[in-house]
């Protein structure tokens, strides 16, 4: 596979990027500006550009990244053949690639694009840009969209409510005891091992209610589960149906080595319709490593497959951190369920973010 990289600035060497210490020294005509590769030739068929800064700190701004295609015959002569939002202080926190697929066509030239609006604090030391082919959707079964669940997710109208959350309706929330007393509780406590404790039996009761209420908890589903510790609803997964893994992270171990000792290919790690993981494995981390795992488990996941990471809050993961999570994940083009965060100032702990992976650039 044929890897390209490409100068971040090569369309406007001399000017100026918005995010401080990278490009020219002149002063950019556009206060947006933050890099324009020049126009390459790309291999005709499924592309994929990556994007990755070096040493970025930001403290607020949202950069839109673009691919925009040059058909000398086309009509009109440039379009736009993709489209990424993300935000720079999650990018600089949790520090990851930005991975923009595209379909390249014969006798086309490409360029890759960066451009921030709005306020940006954000500095780097350095960008790099690649472009490499990629497996087609048609000939990798993991691309193909998720058939489980197509029906059941919907965009909210508001990403965050005040309403109270509760397991008859479950989106992202976290523990109240109040659904303790809901028959959703009882129902699948009673289906669960006795002697957990309620925090424990509602945070599996509430994985069960979201794989039942977004369709994936069905015959065929393939699901992956990622704990730390004892992890009983795989069992009932499998028995509805699903093809569920489960792996064990040791204590100090990652997601990516648990799975790269379990799986015998890297294929057999991707494609999943659906994946969720306890709390247990997220410990006491932050918003910045809450939206690293999601971006890990997105990549797992086929596109419109479900993901269901279990968090806990506290001082290193509030609303506002939560709210920032969801941000991103739409401006991705994925769809995080409504956050409904009850009083969790004053009752830290396990708090669901769900999230559904976006089928753009996906055939249906």
């Amino acid at each position: 596979m044929t890897v390209q990289t490409l100068d971040p600035f090569g369309y406007w060497p001399a000017q100026r990027s918005r995010i401080r210490s990278l490009g020219g020294p002149e002063r950019s005509t556009d206060t947006n500006y933050v890099f324009h590769s020049a126009y390459v030739a790309v291999p005709a068929g499924p592309a994929l550009a990556e994007i990755a800064f070096d040493d970025l700190v930001a403290s607020v701004g949202m950069i839109a990244v673009r691919i925009f295609q040059h058909l000398p015959d086309g009509q009109p002569l440039v379009t736009e053949r993709g489209k990424l939002t993300a935000l720079l202080p999650s990018l600089a926190a949790a520090p990851r690639s930005i991975k923009l697929p595209f379909e390249a066509v014969p006798g086309a030239t490409y360029a890759v694009t960066g451009y921030v609006f709005g306020e940006c604090e954000a500095q780097a030391r350095g960008l790099s840009i690649t472009v490499s082919g990629r497996v087609a959707e048609l000939e990798d079964p993991a691309r193909t969209r998720s058939l489980f669940g197509r029906l059941k997710a919907r965009r909210a109208g508001a990403m965050v409510s005040s309403d109270s959350p509760q397991l008859a309706w479950p989106v992202s929330q976290g523990f109240t005891t109040d659904q303790i007393h809901e028959p959703d509780f009882a129902r699948l406590g009673a289906q669960l091992p006795a002697g957990a404790s309620p925090v424990e039996t509602w945070e599996a009761a509430y994985i069960l209610r979201v794989l039942e209420q977004y369709g994936r908890l069905e015959a065929g589903a393939r699901g992956l589960a990622l704990s730390a510790g004892a992890e009983p609803i795989a069992r009932i997964a499998t028995e509805a149906g699903c093809n569920v893994q489960s792996i064990f992270v040791a204590p100090g171990g990652t997601m990516d080595a648990a799975c790269s000792a379990h799986f015998s290919t890297p294929g057999e790690g991707i494609g999943f319709d659906f994946i969720y993981t306890r709390s247990d494995l997220f410990g006491s981390a932050d918003a910045g490593r809450a939206a690293k795992m999601i971006d890990d488990l997105l990549g797992r996941v086929r596109p419109g497959g479900l993901v269901i990471l279990l968090a806990t809050t506290g001082p290193n993961l509030d609303r506002h951190g939560l709210n920032r999570i969801v941000l991103e994940l739409a401006a991705q083009g994925h769809i995080a369920a409504q956050v409904r965060h009850a009083d969790l100032e004053r009752a830290p702990g396990p708090f669901g973010i769900v999230v559904r992976a976006s089928t753009e650039a996906t055939i249906a």
